[in-house]
C-alpha cells in the first residue's frame, strides 16, 4: 500500500494499531507495532479479504486522494465492489450467497467500524445478523491479498 493512502487513512482516523512485546525473553525486549488499514471482504471466508484499493492506482487523478473524504472513499469502494459482483467474485458476508448485479440490487456495501475497519457486502435482509458474523474476527489475524484490478477511471 502506498504511503499516501496510509497517510489518508491516518488523516481520517482509520488506521488500527497492534502492539506486541516479547515478555518471554527479557534480554530481547522487542516491541512490534503493526498498522492495519481498512480491508475489503468479498465474502466471509478468510482468504477473501483484500487490501483497500488505492484510487490513484485505479485511474483517479493523483491529487484526488488529497481532496477525498470518507464519503468519496465509500463511493469509490462501492464502484470497486460493483465490478467484483459483476465478475462473480462477491458473496453476502452473512448468508454466503453469490451476489449479482440484477435489476433489483438486494445488497449493500457496508463500512464496519466496530472492532475492525472493513467494507463488506451484505443482503438487505441479512444485515440484522451482521454483528453475529463479525464477532470474534480480529483485523490483525486476517491476511489481505492485493485487490483485483478493475478499470475505475473517472470519465
Amino acid at each position: 500500500m502506498r504511503n499516501e493512502l496510509l497517510a489518508w487513512f491516518a488523516r481520517e482516523g482509520l488506521l488500527l494499531t497492534d502492539v506486541v512485546s516479547s515478555a518471554q525473553d527479557p534480554e530481547h525486549d522487542e516491541i512490534k507495532v503493526a498498522v492495519r488499514a481498512p480491508l475489503l471482504a468479498l465474502s466471509r471466508a478468510y482468504n477473501d479479504f483484500r487490501e483497500c484499493p488505492d484510487p490513484v492506482l485505479f485511474g483517479y487523478p493523483e491529487p484526488s486522494l488529497e481532496m477525498m473524504n470518507l464519503d468519496d472513499m465509500n463511493e469509490f469502494v462501492l464502484s470497486w465492489f460493483e465490478r467484483a459482483v459483476a465478475a462473480g467474485m462477491a458473496r453476502c458476508f452473512v448468508c454466503n450467497q453469490l451476489l449479482d448485479m440484477g435489476e433489483e440490487k438486494p445488497w449493500d456495501a457496508v463500512f464496519v467500524t466496530r472492532d475492525m475497519y472493513c467494507w463488506l457486502l451484505v443482503h438487505f435482509d441479512c444485515k440484522r445478523y451482521l454483528s453475529r458474523d463479525l464477532k470474534g474476527r480480529h483485523p490483525f489475524e486476517v491476511s489481505a491479498q492485493p485487490p483485483e484490478f478493475f478499470d475505475l477511471r473517472l470519465t
